[in-house]
């Protein structure tokens, strides 16, 4: 990921974790509490970067964490000892929606610590794993919550439900979905429609190259002040534990 990163000019990335033990790197002993283990993972990944890479730590509702003070116990370690970033929440990973009230404490103890939630969107429509992570629910689960929040993948298909609430927008998967249906006069409408204040350019990376946004970022006629905000400025707001500006009242 860092040679990619070289190759397009990107000086900093956030990674993030994805709630599922199979797809982590940690051995077989390890896996018996696998989300400290997957954390500490996170914290190696940061750390070897130089500060290159912005880790986020990972989040469970089952096992021992099915009890929400044994979880953010491990959040706050993760955050406070190992120096993650922030929280990923992937509720279709962890067969659940994404306002469970279990989720609640989780997300509590990140306004305390005052680090931003990632939420994983799904963007691929219906499949067996949806899970109530479309945006709206997202935004049940913050509701009355002093909560600085990202909706990964622009809310997948239901991406028009940005449109009535707030928080960031990450533009991964589903930017490339929408480029596909729209020209770049409607996207950048979309997107403006949206609040340019709230987008941050993302990739999904392996899964999506950096190149194949290019197509659909490239003609959109967009300000360079724009540009930045999507680019970098809003990112390190967020990642300040700040909710996005909102520009013109």
């Amino acid at each position: 990921m860092l040679r990619t990163m070289d190759e397009h000019n990107v000086e900093r990335a956030v990674v993030l974790p994805i709630n599922y033990p199979e797809y982590f790197p940690i051995e077989p002993e390890e896996r018996v509490d696998w989300l400290r283990a997957n954390n500490e993972c996170q914290a190696s990944i940061a750390r070897e970067s130089g500060g290159r890479l912005i880790a986020f730590a990972d989040c469970a509702v089952d096992g021992r964490y099915g009890h929400p003070t044994c979880g953010v116990a491990e959040f706050r370690r993760a955050v406070g000892e190992l120096g993650l970033s922030g929280l990923k929440i992937h509720g279709s990973n962890l067969k659940t929606s994404v306002d469970d009230p279990r989720l609640h404490a989780w997300i509590d103890a990140a306004s305390d610590l005052g680090v931003p939630v990632v939420f994983h969107s799904n963007p691929s429509g219906y499949d067996p794993d949806f899970h109530g992570t479309a945006p709206s629910r997202i935004y049940r689960a913050v509701f009355g919550r002093d909560a600085t929040f990202v909706i990964a993948h622009m809310g997948g298909v239901s991406f028009f439900e940005l449109l009535a609430g707030g928080g960031y927008v990450d533009l991964s998967g589903a930017l490339l979905t929408v480029g596909q249906f729209f020209d770049a006069t409607a996207t950048t409408r979309l997107l403006r429609a949206i609040g340019i204040d709230r987008l941050l350019f993302a990739t999904d990376f392996p899964i999506h190259p950096y190149e194949t946004y290019y197509s659909v970022l490239d003609p959109l006629d967009l300000a360079d002040d724009e540009i930045e905000r999507i680019a970098y400025r809003n990112a390190e707001r967020m990642l300040s534990g700040q909710p996005p500006l909102v520009h013109g009242g």
